[in-house]
């Protein structure tokens, strides 16, 4: 739906049912109004050609009147509509030299307040064709909209390159502005061929990209208007909300763009409060495919549910990915210069020069966006409100957690066959890169792994861990990790399996699928987990190149899993045991935990936690890692309501705070390595 405002002038108008009302310059404001509410009455929603046409006057005086319509592209033209509102006021009000003028393209926001303040007026009650054309999403708090209406028309090949080159276009870019200039498609609109991933730092950077998109399918009859609604802040109870499916609806012949960030991803997982919005959204894009152009856009600072929404969609729809562009110096300063002319502070060309970092060589549209901020800010305190000049900042000392994960899993306890495991695999990689590089042939190696071991053995953090560091030594391109299990696998249907699991794999596409306790897909029953299963043994042939699989369970129970399909054993390639810790590990990994949550313990408290590890290591099944944390959490209970009783409502000391005591882990630890004994009979 694509809506537009014009003036419409006329040298004189007759309205009225029984005596003709003539509006000339002597009529009074009365007059006025009642006679566009007459007009009003007669126009409205659905009123001319065949129904693809919705009029409405939001405002008006003698000899020129404000009118608004929203109309359907798809089977009227622009011109039709043209037509059918001068004939329609000829040959009803008996207007003379009826002329339109100033046509243009508006949002579907400025529609709604247009009527909002012809209502004020009493020219008209707009909220019945708001209601009834589906307008009314604009007060959701369930996600925001924000509209761009990009009105340039006809725009040449050669001025959209010389814009791309303003904002240092990728070349995925260019290349996609060649494919829609090319001879060989029709300049006509028949719906949408393909669909963009827009990557950038930023949400301007972003937008750069999707109005030189815009500029250049307008030119080529690729898009009906120049409206694209940018939704952001979608809220995790953004399902199944109508307003959310009417915003894509009534974007038909123009675009509607996607913000993924929503929330912050887990190791690459999107929050599972987000999966149902994902599975949502995307049937939402799915289903609106064709007429709706959608843009999703993926922040790199905050992917939020990127992945996993194109991992939803990409198999039903075609996805172009564009990413945001890089320039040197000179074309950088060129970028800043270009938005510095939007602001009323006038900088020189040295002066944007110095604005950069001085020892990078090559910059991102983001990089310019954060570099024009910092210099406006600059320019707000120094040029305008100078009183603000002397004032800095005040610098707050954070002390950041380095990310180096291969040093954290190097400084991990125990785990020496595992460490020896990733030098391998990282060695391995830097060969075949050296080969490439050469130009010898190389070696496709599977990198499947199964990691078998007791609960709390670190399978899960390792994996973890693993695909930072490949995706850092370059083995991985993405490093997502992604972590299901049985009940992420199994669909509930016949044929649902097979989907499923296909999509997990899309989702890891270029990191990690780590499938914890793999032996529960093995069961009796016609539960589909076989089909998860024989898709599972597929996809690992399939993805190889893109994909590391990691089975993780139980060591006797991962045995009868790889004997149930005899594909599954021969295409993984690395099997690693997670022994239990000993007692001395168990006291290592404590200490860590203590040093992390900022406590202190001594030589007295060591010696009994030892003690008690000692116990819990002769028991099966005793939890590792996590009795380790249990232990210490029950100590940290402890030590709490002990010093409240002992203070007697007196201040507390930091060592106070910090200290824990062998009392503190006077704990019953059997309960928490041994299984209660279920009674039988009667007692």
């Amino acid at each position: 739906m694509i809506i537009y405002k014009a003036e419409l002038i006329y040298e004189s108008l007759q309205c009225g049912t029984n005596d003709k009302e003539t509006l000339n310059p002597e009529i009074d404001d009365k007059k006025i109004v009642r006679i566009i509410n007459d007009v009003n009455d007669d126009l409205g929603f659905c009123c001319g050609l065949d129904d693809n046409l919705s009029v409405a006057v939001v405002s008006g005086e003698y000899g020129r009147w404000d009118i608004v319509w929203a109309c359907n592209l798809e089977k009227i033209t622009l011109k039709d509509c043209e037509k059918w509102l001068k004939n329609h006021f000829l040959d009803n009000y008996a207007v003379k030299n009826v002329v339109l003028e100033n046509i243009h393209e508006i949002s579907v926001k400025e529609f709604n307040k247009l009527l909002d303040k012809a209502n004020d007026k009493n020219f008209y009650s707009g909220w019945n064709i708001v209601n009834k054309l589906g307008l009314d999403y604009f007060e959701n708090r369930r996600f925001r909209v924000q509209e761009h209406v990009y009105r340039q028309e006809n725009i040449t090949k050669r001025k959209i390159k010389s814009l791309a080159d303003e904002i240092m276009a990728d070349q995925s870019l260019l290349e996609e502005i060649d494919r829609i200039y090319s001879r060989q498609n029709e300049k006509k609109y028949y719906g949408n061929p393909v669909h963009y991933v827009i990557k950038a730092g930023t949400v301007q950077a972003a937008n750069d990209i999707i109005s030189l998109l815009v500029f250049a399918l307008k030119a080529n009859k690729r898009l009906l208007g120049g409206r694209v609604s940018y939704v952001n802040y979608i809220s995790e109870h953004c399902c199944d909300d109508e307003e959310f499916q009417q915003m894509f609806k009534t974007g038909r012949g123009s675009a509607v763009a996607i913000d993924m960030s929503g929330t912050d991803e887990d190791h690459g997982v999107y929050a599972s409060a987000y999966r149902e919005v994902v599975d949502f959204i995307a049937k939402s894009v799915m289903d609106n495919q064709l007429y709706t152009l959608c843009f999703l856009v993926q922040i790199s600072e905050n992917p939020g549910f990127s992945k996993g929404l194109i991992a939803s969609v990409q198999e039903d729809i075609h996805l172009i990915e564009i990413c945001e562009g890089r320039g040197d110096k000179e074309q950088a300063v060129n970028y800043l210069e270009k938005l510095t002319t939007k602001s009323q502070f006038k900088a020189s060309r040295e002066e944007l020069e110095r604005a950069l970092p001085s020892q990078t060589k090559t910059f991102t549209a983001t990089e310019v966006y954060k570099t024009h901020n910092k210099w406006f800010s600059n320019g707000l305190k120094s040029k305008a409100y100078k009183a603000y000049k002397a004032v800095e900042k005040i610098a707050i000392k954070e002390k950041k957690k380095g990310n180096k994960p291969y040093e954290e899993l190097k400084n991990m306890v125990g785990l020496v066959n595992i460490k020896a495991l990733v030098d391998q695999i990282i060695n391995t990689a830097k060969i075949r890169q050296t080969r490439s590089k050469l130009g010898l042939d190389n070696y496709n190696v599977s990198q499947h792994m199964l990691f078998t071991g007791n609960p709390g053995s670190a399978k899960t953090t390792v994996a973890r861990l693993m695909a930072e560091i490949l995706k850092q030594e370059g083995v991985l391109e993405t490093g997502h990790f992604v972590e299901c299990g049985r009940a992420d696998l199994v669909g509930k249907y016949v044929g649902w399996t097979a989907q499923i699991v296909q999509k997990k794999f899309r989702e890891a596409v270029g990191g990690i699928l780590f499938i914890d306790e793999a032996y529960a897909l093995v069961d009796d029953t016609n539960s589909f987990g076989a089909e998860a299963i024989n898709t599972i043994v597929q996809e690992m042939e399939n993805r190889r190149d893109n994909v590391i699989v990691i089975f993780a369970g139980y060591p006797d129970k991962m045995e009868h899993f790889l004997s149930v399909n005899e594909g599954l054993r021969s295409r993984i390639a690395f099997h690693l045991d997670f022994p239990d810790y000993n007692a001395e590990e168990m006291l290592q990994i404590l200490e860590l935990m203590v040093k992390n949550k900022g406590y202190v313990i001594d030589d007295e408290v060591r010696e009994k936690c030892l003690d008690i590890f000692k116990c819990a290591c002769g028991q099966s099944e005793f939890g590792n890692g996590r009795f380790a944390r249990n232990l210490l959490e029950q100590a940290m209970m402890k030590q709490s309501d002990r010093l409240i009783k002992e203070s007697n409502g007196k201040k507390l000391s930091r060592k106070d705070l910090t200290s824990l005591t062998a009392d503190d882990f006077s704990v019953n630890a059997e309960k928490m390595y041994k299984k209660p004994k279920t009674a039988i009979g009667f007692v």
